[in-house]
C-alpha cells in the first residue's frame, strides 16, 4: 500500500510506531464514510482480521503477528464520543475500532507462504490477543480516554432510526404520488 500523499496520509490517519498499522478517529457516521473512501482512495479490497482467513491459512494469532510485526497494513478506524467524568472533567469514550486488512496483501501472503510450504511459522501465544490493535499506543496511561463498547449501540440505533424515518417519508410521498428525488 502507497501512503505517499499528503491526502492519502490524512486520510488514513497516524502510524502506529514500528507497524503499518493507521488509526483514524470520528464519529459513527464519519466511520461509514471513511471506509468508503479508502475504498475510492486505494484500488484495492479490504476485509476484517478474521476475513484474512478466507485468503490465507493463517490463524487469527498469525495475522495479529504479522500486523504488530509492521508485515501487514491494516487501518482502524476508532468511533470515539466526549463524555463527562464525575468530577466535571471531559474525556474521550473510544470503541474498539473498526479494522481492514487490504485483499491484495493476503493474496501476497499466501502467494509467500506456499513458496515456503512445509516451514511453520513460529507464533506465540500473546499473538492470540487483539489488544495491540484495539487500542492505540498513545492513549496509554491516559486518564482522559476510556475505551468503552456503551456507545456503539446508540450510534447504530441512531443511524437506523433515521434510516427508518427517511423510508417512512418515502413511501409517504409515493402514496401522495409526489414526484421523488434521490
Amino acid at each position: 500500500m502507497q501512503i505517499n500523499t499528503p491526502e492519502r496520509k490524512k486520510l488514513v490517519g497516524k502510524l502506529d510506531n514500528g507497524t503499518r498499522i493507521y488509526r483514524r478517529e470520528g464519529t459513527y457516521k464519519e466511520s461509514g464514510e471513511w471506509i468508503m473512501a479508502i475504498n475510492d482512495e486505494f484500488d484495492d479490497r479490504f476485509v476484517s482480521p478474521g476475513g484474512v482467513g478466507m485468503f490465507v491459512p493463517a490463524s487469527r494469532a498469525g495475522v495479529h503477528k504479522r500486523m504488530k510485526e509492521g508485515r501487514l497494513t491494516a487501518f482502524c478506524f476508532h468511533v470515539v464520543h466526549d463524555e463527562k467524568t464525575f468530577f466535571g472533567n471531559v474525556r474521550k469514550a473510544k470503541a474498539s475500532p473498526y479494522v481492514y486488512i487490504p485483499v491484495s496483501e493476503c493474496k501476497a501472503w499466501a502467494k509467500e507462504l506456499e513458496e515456503k510450504r512445509g516451514q511453520v511459522e513460529p507464533v506465540d501465544p500473546s499473538d492470540d490477543s487483539s489488544e495491540f490493535y484495539e487500542k492505540d499506543p498513545e492513549d496509554r496511561k491516559n486518564r482522559k480516554v476510556r475505551y468503552t463498547e456503551e456507545y456503539a449501540d446508540k450510534d447504530t440505533e441512531g443511524s437506523i432510526i433515521e434510516q427508518l424515518k427517511g423510508n417512512a417519508e418515502l413511501e409517504t410521498k409515493q402514496k401522495e404520488g409526489q414526484d421523488i428525488e434521490r
